[in-house]
Parts: C-alpha cells; sequence; structure tokens
C-alpha cells in the first residue's frame, strides 16, 4: 500500500486560526488608540495587567520565530526588531499613560495581522508527515511540543487564545465591557 502525504492536519489548524481571527478583531471594538497601553486604574492605583499595545505586539514575534523554525522563510512574518525588546517572553508589560514607550496600537496590530497571515499561508503549505515530524533545531520549542503540528496549533491556536483573553480582561477592567 502505497502512502500519500496529504494537508488534513494544516487545513484543520488554518481553519480554525480563522475563528482566533475573528474574535482577536472584535476584541478591538471600541478600544482608544491613545489609551491602548495603559493599566486599568481602581481606586486611584494602576492595575497591573498586559494591555492590548502589549498583547498584540507579544503575539506578533512568534510567526516568524515558527516559520523559521520549520524551515521557512521568517523574513515574510518580519516585525520590528525592537519588537523583541519590547514584547518577548519574560519582558513585563509597562504602563505607558504617555505613549513613549510603545509603538501604537495600530502599528502593532498591523504587525499582528501581516505576521500571523505569512504564518497562516505558511502553514497551509505543510504537510502531514512534515508536521507529525519532532521540532528540529529549537530544543526548548521541542521540549514544550514535541512535533511540528503541536507547536504550529499551539502558535496559532492557544497562545493568542490565552493572551487575547488578557484584553478581554482589560476591556472589562478599563469599562469598555464585552466585545462579543
Amino acid at each position: 500500500m502505497t502512502q500519500t502525504s496529504t494537508n488534513q492536519i494544516s487545513t484543520l489548524i488554518v481553519t480554525g486560526r480563522a475563528r482566533v481571527e475573528f474574535l482577536g478583531e472584535g476584541l478591538l471594538k471600541d478600544i482608544d488608540p491613545k489609551t491602548a497601553g495603559q493599566f486599568p486604574v481602581k481606586d486611584g492605583q494602576p492595575i497591573n495587567c498586559n494591555h492590548p499595545v502589549f498583547v498584540y505586539g507579544h503575539l506578533s514575534i512568534y510567526p516568524q520565530m515558527v516559520i523559521g523554525i520549520l524551515k521557512g522563510d521568517p523574513s515574510t512574518a518580519a516585525v520590528p526588531e525592537s519588537y523583541n525588546g519590547l514584547f518577548m517572553h519574560g519582558v513585563d508589560c509597562q504602563n505607558d499613560p504617555d505613549n513613549t514607550i510603545y509603538p501604537s496600537l495600530d502599528e502593532v496590530v498591523t504587525n499582528y495581522k501581516k505576521a500571523y497571515a505569512a504564518l497562516v499561508e505558511f502553514a497551509k503549505t505543510l504537510d502531514d508527515d512534515f508536521l507529525a515530524q519532532e521540532i528540529q533545531g529549537s530544543e526548548g520549542f521541542k521540549d514544550a511540543f514535541g512535533t511540528n503540528g503541536v507547536m504550529l496549533m499551539f502558535l496559532l491556536h492557544n497562545h493568542p487564545m490565552f493572551h487575547l483573553g488578557q484584553v478581554s480582561t482589560w476591556r472589562r477592567a478599563i469599562g469598555l465591557g464585552s466585545a462579543m
């Protein structure tokens, strides 16, 4: 019996990603770009939480990383180099009421959308055999996810949804309410 490779896994991953994109877009509704980098305030004290500028900036740096690990061209998902210092895992979100620390919400969201569109297009090219393979070239990602497919699923679904939940909470705390 001859086995042929298909793109069923990437089709499932990409199809589910469309819902993540819809939810991520909905959370931006009614956000004032001038306050998108601020912590909410309760009883005169800032609530230390990840704000929209930080969340979308943080998420935007991962597509090029994943494309590179999966032996694609990471430049298709490139964001400004400064984003690594501002948004990398382990970097604390800063309250930015004067809009001097972070790029604008519009810039960050534009880069987020561009980077994920590139990752989705790249994901569509990956066949099931490749997605079932163990991750090569990144011990940290290999230890966390094992296979290329699990890493891709996490970075297109789980990771964004975790952080988009932070935006949902920020919205409530700042007084915007539900976006859905």
